[in-house]
């Protein structure tokens, strides 16, 4: 597993091909964040791969960059985002960002990781078939 560990986020490529991202606790994604992270995301894969996403407490993101996600959809490596929620507050913020930024590829949000993973596995089979 090849990884890249920051003072934000903790980005690794598992064996089974997965992106998995986990942001660290009180992280403010903003703009300028999601500029590093696609760096990250290049210097990991250089195709399209299923994106895990979970975080610590309160991990939060601004208007902007929430604008900004669509924008990048076409520059980022992501074939699917499978998103991970702990509580109500972080369930809110991902159905808010579906609902009014909804993302060109599939994306999903479960309540553990497991389920996660195994939607990504599911998917990636019928977009590789």
């Amino acid at each position: 597993m090849r990884s890249v560990d920051k003072d934000f986020v903790t980005v690794s490529l598992r064996s089974d091909g997965i992106v998995h991202v986990d942001f660290k606790n009180d992280t403010l994604i903003t703009v300028e964040l999601q500029y590093k992270l696609e760096e990250i995301y290049h210097s990991l894969v250089s195709d399209d791969h299923a994106f895990v996403f979970t975080g610590g407490e309160f991990v939060t993101i601004t208007a902007d960059a929430r604008k900004n996600a669509i924008a990048m959809e076409d520059r980022v490596p992501v074939r699917s985002s499978a998103v991970v929620v702990k509580n109500l507050a972080q369930r809110i913020i991902a159905d808010y960002y579906y609902r009014f930024n909804r993302p060109k590829r599939p994306y999903r949000v479960f309540k553990t990781f497991e389920q996660a993973i195994e939607w990504s596995l599911e998917l990636n089979n019928k977009l590789s078939a």
